[in-house]
Formats: structure tokens, C-alpha cells, sequence
């Protein structure tokens, strides 16, 4: 008796097993391939089984354990049934509560169980979207990689951990997501699909690019701010007013604030309820075009993150910053001016976007119409990396055949031709930090782990340059290394 009530104390909870998690999210998937691919959000879950968002989001990412009634439900609500080997209890000692580690507990398993279910549906002639082998065909030759993938797109690969976080958060008050990697690892296309899930709840989206800045108008906080708000103004179809509204005795952030109390936040339209508005979601891509002018960009930070702060501070009936949530995006190539508090950008959800498993370039692989072994797959991320951007290409490549598997995995002059434009890109990137480039000649010309200092070797780990082991770095990828060692030979 003694130890079955030990055991019983012990226990944290249940979560489901590699076969559960499999088998709820394939009749999950199942139900948005019979929807045309529409998202069955949380929300939609919720309303058929009574369970809050919340609780779902732990069934999902098996973050927390849950009362065994609740995966019962969930399975319920697809009409399966939870088995034994569907589930089981946590053990107080062993599990990690801390999303921080959550990816470890997402095993390479779980994820292929999950796109296992789009690859089946994805080559099913009953239910491919994209109908007939030959319309595939075309499709996948007007598929040319780079830049953000549509919502619709067949090439687009989940990241579920993170995606369920986002949907998750984007439904908190004063919600403030940070997203960021290295250039093209997907930033903005998950942006996307954070808009387009908010869009299901009844949200309205601002979209807004801080490339359409010049930079006289970055370079001054008034100016900036004043432009802020026009465009936000201009998305929500209400009349630019900020240069009537400004006063010149309290400051451009004080004007901005109360801009956004008084003009954009009250005038969102009426839900249900009289005394709610609906929620705005403003996300802000590459919020790195900042860093150029530090001052700027401090000042624009500190008001985001004040903003947050408003949403929490009061009760929702008479707070309208309630309804605020801010997503913001930037590309970690370009470094933090030591003038900018790095806390700044450490504030609410912080995403720092992987590369992509071998399970997920094997789904890929599949999407595009490739068949390649495992094997196959470990040289391509060894050659490539996990990089969504250089993966696409090379499936794009392989289906336009103007390369072979064989000519890429040898890293030959064909696959140095396809990537020239983007190992370019990462020369001159790397050009505007000199003092990187020691330590990066050593690391290329070293095919072994080069002992490195933390500070160094973590800028040119966010430049997607190096992958890091503790206080030990190497070389991300072997495409990198040719190019870089010819290129550093000739030029110091």
C-alpha cells in the first residue's frame, strides 16, 4: 500500500505516447484535408469538447500533463478511442516543465507520424489538392523558391511546437512574439499563418515591412513613429489624422500612445458584446532595418514592450490596450549595436526558428516528388544544413533537372552555380563584421569542432554560419566550405 501511494504521489499527470500523438493528430489532419486543408484550430476544438484553448494546447504539445478525461475527450471528439499504450502518467522527477526543452521531448518519431499523414494524403489521387499527376507537375516547375510561402502552398512545412505556441499566445492580451533566425528560414511565413490563425478568431491583422521605410524616415523617431501609425491607420481603412493629432509638447512616443488609445484601439469594430472590442494584431517584419540607427530603434522597442506591459496593467473593461498583440520579426545576421539593451528583444514569446529535421526534409523530399533514402537524407543535411531556403532549392533543382541527386550530395560546381546568389549574399554579410573573420578562417579550414570564444562564435552561430557545441563550433554546412575558403584565401 505504502508504494502504490508513493507512486500515485509521483505521478504529474498523463500525456500521450509516439502512438497516441500519432494517432490524434492524423484524424486531426484528416479533418483539415476533407476541410480543403483548412487549419482545425484550437478554437474549433474547443467548442466541440468544452475544453479551454489552453488545456488543448497541453494535450497537443505535450507540454504538461492533463487529466486522463481530457485526452479522452480529445480523442472523443474524433471518435477514437483512448487505449492504454495511448498514454501514459509523468513521473514528478524526469519531466521538464520548462518550454525552453520542450523540442527534446518532440522526438523525430512524433513529427514523422504527424507529416506522415500529409505525405499519405499529399500522393492519394482521392485527395491531393493539386488534382492530376500533370497539373502536380506544373505546379511544382512555377514553384520557384525564395521569399515567403503562400498559406495555400503544398511546400510549406509545419513546425508544430512552434506554431502551436504562437496560436496559443496570439490570444493573450498585450501578447508580444518575437521571431527570429537567420534570412530565409521561414520567419515571415510563419508570421503569415500567425495572421491568417488570427484572422479565424475574429482578429483584425496589420501587416507591416519596415523595408517600405526610407531611411530618412528610420533614421528619425518622429518621423518613424508618424509613419507607424499612418500605415496602420491605412490598413485598418480609417483616416490619417496623426499630423493633426500630434502635440509637440509631449513627445512623439506620448503622441503615438495616445494615437493608438484614442484613434486605432477605439475604433476597432464592436464584437458581441457592446463593451469588447474586437483584438488587433500588428506584426512587424524586419524589424532588423532598426539596428542601423540605435537610437531609433531603442526607443521604438521600449514603446512596444510599454505597450505589452498596458495590456496587463488594468481591467479589460476599461483597457482598451487589452485587445493589443504585437508580433515582431527580425534576421539575427545583423548584429545588436551594443547601444540597444538585448533585453529589448527578449521580451514575451521569444521564437528562435530550427532547421529542419530529418524527418521534415524527408517530407519535404516526398512533396516535391522525391524519393530519396535515408541516408540520401543525412548527406543532404550534411551538405545543406536543415535550411529551409537551400532544401527547397535543391528539390526545385532536382524536379527542373538541371541537377542530379548524385552531382549535389558531391557538393560539385552545378550546386556552387545554383547557390551562388545566396553564398554571395552570406560573403558580403560577413564582410560588414572584420572581426569575425579570424576565427571564421580557422573554423572553415578545420573540418573538426574548433574551440572558440562564446562571444564570437554565437554572432556567427545567429549568422547561420556555424553551428555551436557548448564552447565548440563547426562548420554549418559543407556547401559553405569551398566557397568561403576560396574567398577568404583570396581576398586576406
Amino acid at each position: 500500500m505504502q508504494l502504490q501511494s508513493k507512486n500515485q504521489l509521483r505521478r504529474r499527470g498523463a500525456t500521450l505516447t509516439a502512438q497516441g500523438f500519432k494517432k490524434l493528430n492524423q484524424a486531426k489532419a484528416e479533418v483539415e484535408i476533407q476541410q480543403n486543408f483548412k487549419r482545425y484550430t484550437l478554437e474549433d476544438l474547443s467548442e466541440e469538447t468544452g475544453l479551454t484553448p489552453n488545456t488543448l494546447s497541453k494535450v497537443f504539445t505535450a507540454s504538461v500533463g492533463v487529466d486522463k478525461r481530457t485526452l479522452e475527450c480529445c480523442f472523443n471528439a474524433f471518435n477514437l478511442t483512448l487505449l492504454k499504450d495511448d498514454y501514459h502518467y509523468l513521473d514528478l522527477e524526469t519531466h521538464q516543465d520548462n518550454f525552453a526543452d520542450i523540442g527534446s521531448m518532440f522526438t523525430n518519431e512524433t513529427i514523422c507520424a504527424i507529416e506522415s499523414v500529409y505525405n499519405s494524403c499529399i500522393n492519394s489521387p482521392q485527395t491531393h489538392r493539386m488534382g492530376q499527376a500533370q497539373d502536380d507537375r506544373q505546379f511544382r516547375a512555377s514553384t520557384i523558391p525564395g521569399g515567403q510561402i503562400p498559406l495555400d502552398s503544398v511546400f510549406y512545412i509545419d513546425r508544430p511546437m512552434l506554431e502551436s505556441l504562437c496560436y496559443e499566445a496570439i490570444q493573450q492580451p498585450g501578447a508580444l512574439l518575437n521571431i527570429r533566425a537567420p534570412k530565409q528560414m521561414g520567419k515571415t511565413s510563419l508570421m503569415t499563418r500567425i495572421l491568417a490563425y488570427a484572422k479565424t478568431l475574429g482578429h483584425k491583422t496589420v501587416s507591416l515591412n519596415l523595408q517600405l521605410a526610407e531611411d530618412d524616415i528610420l533614421q528619425n523617431l518622429e518621423r518613424f513613429l508618424q509613419w507607424f501609425c499612418a500605415r496602420v491607420s491605412k490598413q485598418l481603412d480609417l483616416p490619417d489624422a496623426i499630423a493633426s493629432f500630434y502635440n509637440n509638447n509631449l513627445g512623439s512616443k506620448s503622441n503615438t500612445t495616445d494615437y493608438f488609445e484614442d484613434v486605432i484601439l477605439a475604433n476597432l469594430d464592436r464584437a458581441a458584446s457592446p463593451r469588447e472590442n474586437r483584438p488587433l494584431v500588428i506584426a512587424i517584419d524586419e524589424i532588423n532595418q532598426l539596428f542601423a540607427y540605435p537610437d531609433v530603434a531603442r526607443e521604438f522597442l521600449l514603446l512596444l514592450r510599454t505597450w505589452s506591459e498596458r495590456a496587463k496593467a488594468t481591467l479589460v473593461e476599461s483597457n482598451p490596450w487589452h485587445n493589443l498583440r504585437l508580433v515582431t520579426v527580425h534576421s539575427t545576421e545583423i548584429q545588436i549595436p551594443v547601444s540597444i539593451n538585448k533585453s529589448l528583444l527578449n521580451t514575451g514569446l521569444v521564437l528562435n526558428l530550427p532547421e529542419f529535421t530529418h524527418a521534415q526534409v524527408q517530407e519535404l523530399a516526398h512533396r516535391w516528388g522525391e524519393e530519396i533514402t535515408t541516408e540520401q537524407v543525412e548527406q543532404l543535411i550534411t551538405l545543406l544544413g536543415g535550411h529551409p531556403y537551400r532544401l527547397q532549392s535543391a528539390f526545385y533543382h532536382l524536379h527542373q533537372q538541371t541537377i542530379t541527386l548524385e552531382q549535389l550530395l558531391e557538393n560539385s560546381s552545378i550546386a556552387a552555380t545554383i547557390y551562388a546568389d545566396h553564398l554571395e549574399s552570406q560573403w558580403w554579410n560577413l564582410l560588414r563584421y572584420p572581426d569575425l573573420l579570424p576565427l571564421f578562417t580557422e573554423i572553415v579550414n578545420q573540418s573538426s569542432p574548433v574551440d572558440c570564444e562564446t562571444v564570437q562564435a554565437g554572432q556567427l552561430c545567429n549568422m547561420g554560419l556555424v553551428r555551436l557545441y557548448g564552447k565548440m563550433a563547426n562548420l554549418r554546412c559543407e556547401l559553405f566550405r569551398l566557397f568561403f575558403r576560396d574567398r577568404l584565401a583570396h581576398n586576406f
